[in-house]
């Protein structure tokens, strides 16, 4: 059976540093890119992304590759829709736009 592998940090997308709550599982196993399965790439991710006032991702920058696009370009794809956060605050309280860099992504097929 394919599955996706991660370390249990990967599985979860963290509040910035200022933000409060419990992280979130953003991938499960059946998050595998069909393609990406069948030709048994892998590899481990981290992503730099934007979190705005509002806790969501409007950007993500892959900052450490699989070396494959397809599966660069489906952890963007997911954290963009699935991750939101508690809004990092300025001095004042006020929620302010943010960057967190993600924990390792590894993808990797388990028979």
């Amino acid at each position: 059976m394919l599955s996706l592998l991660m370390l249990a940090q990967a599985a979860t997308a963290a509040p910035p540093p200022a933000a409060q709550g419990r992280p979130v599982p953003i991938f499960s196993g059946e998050d595998y890119p069909r393609e990406a399965a069948e030709e048994n790439w892998h590899g481990t991710a981290r992503a730099d992304l934007t979190i705005s006032p509002g806790g969501q991702v409007t950007a993500c920058k892959i900052v450490q590759s699989t070396r494959h696009k397809l599966l660069d370009d489906y952890t963007c794809k997911m954290l963009m829709t699935r991750a939101r956060f508690t809004p990092a605050k300025d001095e004042d309280g006020n929620p302010i736009e943010s960057h967190f860099i993600t924990p390792p992504i590894t993808y990797a097929i388990r028979n």
